[in-house]
């Protein structure tokens, strides 16, 4: 959703109407700051109510102010500023120049890179990356331009934004894999620690907590939230991919990255089947393929490096 439609949203939280999801939303987002401050005197307290009401104002257009305490009012302003600050930052461009370099992965192949503000990036097969020699000015910013990658973000006031295929993923500090395969028709964005919000152009997709996963699918252009097992979903990083009901692409895609192998079909029947299995990077390719015939029972014939289901 854009600010805009959150408006109304807004309303009807400072009114105590809104329903438990969005509640929870907020809050969650409010509590993931810390609260180590000291307590504010009264004309304190007030003084920042009363900022806060202008910035509410100022980021929602017409927006109504009400009056409400101040934990609300902070908790509002946490959410709609900090997605519209970063709509704004990326319009403008205000950073400094920053040199990048690109980073590419083969078949099987994992690497694992340390960026300047200490933050890990572990990289799968088949992915291309763009990541900077040196973050500088006022975000720090990655470029996942093909495949998947699980970054732990070490935290900082400078948010971080993974842009990959039209879709932003911004967080502060924290953890989580984005899988953006080319060949895939969604993206894939899941949380294994702290908060991550996702948007594409000036609207919010998600607002994303630990477990959680955002797909959000490329030709419908509409998003998916999911309660996913976040250890599955990053299994890759030990050497184990996890697929779960996956379609006959992810399972050929799964395949391909793994030990080069091009795996088709000509039977429909078998391109509807959905594959659940875990694939151990270290076994010969022949072990998974009769693993994979077992499912269905489907059998597989191998020419060179192209092996077809039927």
């Amino acid at each position: 959703m854009d600010i805009y439609k959150f408006r109304k949203k807004l309303i009807r939280y400072l009114k105590g109407k809104s329903n438990e999801t969005e509640n929870a939303l907020v809050e969650a987002w409010y509590k993931s700051y810390g609260h180590d401050e000291q307590p504010l005197d009264k004309n304190e307290e007030e003084r920042i109510r009363l900022s806060i009401q202008s910035k509410v104002k100022t980021a929602t257009s017409k927006l109504v102010i009400i009056k409400m305490p101040l934990f609300r009012a902070a908790a509002t302003l946490l959410f709609v500023t900090g997605i519209a600050v970063l709509v704004w930052r990326l319009q403008t461009g205000k950073n400094e120049k920053v040199d990048y370099y690109t980073v590419q992965t083969g078949t099987n192949e994992i690497k694992q890179l340390t960026l300047s503000d200490s933050s890990m990036i572990w990289v799968n097969a088949g992915s291309r990356i763009r990541v900077p020699v040196l973050f500088k000015g006022d975000l720090r910013e990655i470029d996942l331009q093909e495949g998947e990658a699980f970054f732990n973000v070490k935290r900082n006031p400078q948010p971080f934004i993974v842009h990959t295929r039209g879709l932003n993923v911004q967080v502060l500090g924290t953890s989580f894999n984005i899988q953006s395969y080319k060949k895939l028709k969604s993206i894939r964005v899941t949380v294994a620690t702290g908060k991550v919000g996702v948007t594409k152009d000036n609207h919010i997709l998600a607002m994303l907590l630990p477990g959680q996963q955002e797909c959000y699918n490329l030709v419908t252009g509409k998003g998916q939230q999911l309660n996913v097992n976040t250890d599955q979903a990053q299994s890759w990083k030990e050497g184990a991919t996890y697929l779960k009901e996956v379609n006959f692409e992810e399972l050929a895609l799964c395949i391909k990255n793994i030990y080069g192998l091009s795996l088709k079909t000509t039977d429909n029947r078998i391109s509807a089947y959905r594959f659940t299995l875990q694939v151990q990077h270290n076994l010969p390719a022949g072990e998974v393929l009769k693993v994979i015939g077992q499912l269905h029972n489907t059998h597989f014939r191998k020419e060179g490096n192209e092996v077809t289901l039927y």
